[in-house]
């Protein structure tokens, strides 16, 4: 019994120490920002960051989820970034997002090692995607994977000898069952912390809500045996208290239906910010903060923590008579009539009175669209300079194969509105590559602007979803041969067979 006693003892001292060695390795950091929108709603961003230091291959997880690291391991992944997003991001109103933001559906982009069965593994990776996020992501295939030269390049690794593919799903809906594994791969899950706060009947009530999973692997020596891994798991949600209320006041337990009870443990660090830049005058926060400028922050090592803030001069909120427009920001919209030919037509705004800025757009476009690069024309409204494009690929699509890629690198003159618009025929489909509700008809996904702000940042707009009608059969048609026919022959038959089995006889 004694010997048995030591040996649990130094099997838990083990343990101990493996635990203690993998803790200094990693690091996990949760932060919660509210910013106020000129609109009266209230942005919500919350940040998830799990770093770690190890030796590959990679045996022993701690504090960075398992799931995560062997989905990068098996597929050679480098760098990963998923987003489900519900609702459109209002530019015009809102200015930018927090984070580089992504279109309404689902978004997936990934760097892959080139050992000749990238497609092979970018496939396997959308099916493990789906079964551990309970999403549609299995159906990416080939018509609707693109592989951007200008656009989607990451500055954190070198990529050389590796892949990158893109995919997207707008049709797709975001609901608990994406929310529920998101939350697992967290230390601390639901149990304490800021996800204590993730309440899905509020989280998908806001105006606009996305969740996103940004994973990297990046190699610290030449043979790549010690690597640097980094997972940041961000939720950004629109709330609206003036809906309910007519006043912008606003508490946890009012947004979220929950407060704060205590800090993750694992956390380093764990902290609440609000920034106040666009909250005018005569608020009132609860509790009292710490004030930095425009930041206010709190530690959640005062929890329990119910935050708000309250405006008590103010009886309801005056909405502002004046959009909020950012610098630079597009617009993109079908042209023409009929289910025969269309038009796509992209606009760009450059708000700068004196600086030109460099973009570059980028749009996948399906198959069933026939793109004519010669139609393609470029107009300059407010300037003389009509030299705006600097470099352009263009990809055509191959039927039922793979999609239409258009990237194009511009230079928008200051205070300037730039227009691109091009022609396409649509594309007569099988009836059985109707969708169900065939005549509502096809979604087509955002095209991305990427640019960059004054200290060098990578900023990401992202334009509506489209869509399209497609010449649509009468699917009517099936049901009504097959009534009438099955109306024929039981008329048919019934008087052939009374006439064959009936028995007259004499009464």
């Amino acid at each position: 019994m004694l010997l048995l006693l030591q040996t649990w003892a130094l099997l838990l001292c083990s343990i101990s120490v493996i635990q203690g060695q993998l803790l200094e390795n990693e690091q996990y950091d949760e932060n919660l920002t509210f910013r106020h929108l000129p609109d009266g709603k209230l942005l919500a961003h919350f940040e998830f960051k799990t770093k770690m230091n190890a030796s590959m291959p990679l045996s022993d997880y701690g504090l960075y989820p398992k799931a995560i690291g062997q989905v990068l391991d098996s597929h050679t992944v480098s760098e990963m970034h998923l987003s489900f997003t519900q609702g459109r991001w209002n530019y015009e109103e809102w200015g930018y997002p927090p984070t580089l933001s992504s279109g309404t559906g689902v978004e997936l982009w990934a760097w892959i090692k080139d050992n000749g069965d990238v497609d092979t593994k970018w496939k396997t990776l959308t099916n493990t995607l789906s079964g551990l996020f309970c999403a549609s992501l299995n159906f990416i295939d080939e018509t609707m994977t693109t592989e951007p030269r200008l656009s989607f390049q990451s500055s954190q690794h070198d990529q050389k000898n590796e892949q990158l593919r893109y995919g997207s799903l707008p049709h797709e809906n975001v609901c608990t069952e994406n929310l529920t594994p998101w939350i697992k791969l967290l230390p601390c899950k639901a149990k304490s912390g800021m996800a204590v706060l993730l309440n899905p009947h509020k989280l998908y009530n806001s105006n606009f809500h996305t969740m996103a999973i940004h994973a990297t692997s990046i190699c610290l020596d030449e043979s790549c045996s010690e690597r640097r891994l980094e997972l940041i798991q961000t939720i950004t949600s629109v709330m609206d208290p003036v809906r309910e209320t007519g006043r912008r006041d606003w508490s946890l337990t009012g947004i979220f239906d929950r407060q704060l009870n205590k800090a993750c443990p694992l956390a380093k660090e764990s902290k609440v910010v609000v920034d106040v830049a666009n909250a005018g005058e005569g608020y009132d926060p609860r509790p009292q903060p710490y004030v930095n400028g425009t930041m206010m922050s709190y530690d959640l090592s005062q929890a329990p923590l119910d935050i708000g803030m309250t405006w008590h001069h103010e009886r309801a909120f005056e909405y502002p008579l004046e959009p909020k427009r950012p610098v630079i920001y597009a617009q993109r919209y079908f042209t023409g009539y009929g289910q025969e030919r269309g038009g796509l037509k992209i606009t760009m705004y450059n708000r700068h009175k004196t600086e030109s800025v460099p973009v570059i757009y980028y749009d996948s476009i399906p198959w069933y669209l026939k793109l004519y690069m010669h139609t393609f024309k470029v107009n300059v409204i407010g300037k003389d300079d009509h030299d705006v494009v600097k470099q352009m690929y263009y990809q055509p699509a191959i039927d039922r194969g793979r999609p239409s890629t258009f990237e194009c690198e511009l230079l928008l003159p200051p205070d300037s509105i730039v227009t691109m618009s091009l022609d396409f025929d649509k594309v007569f489909l099988k009836y059985t590559e109707h969708r169900p509700d065939a005549n509502r008809g096809f979604d087509i996904g955002s095209a991305v602007l990427s640019t960059w702000d004054s200290e060098q940042n990578l900023m990401r707009i992202y334009t509506d979803t489209l869509l399209v009608v497609l010449p649509t059969p009468d699917f009517s048609m099936p049901y009504n041969v097959i009534t009438l026919t099955c109306t024929v022959i039981a008329l048919f038959f019934g008087s052939v067979f009374n006439l064959l089995i009936r028995n007259f006889t004499l009464v």
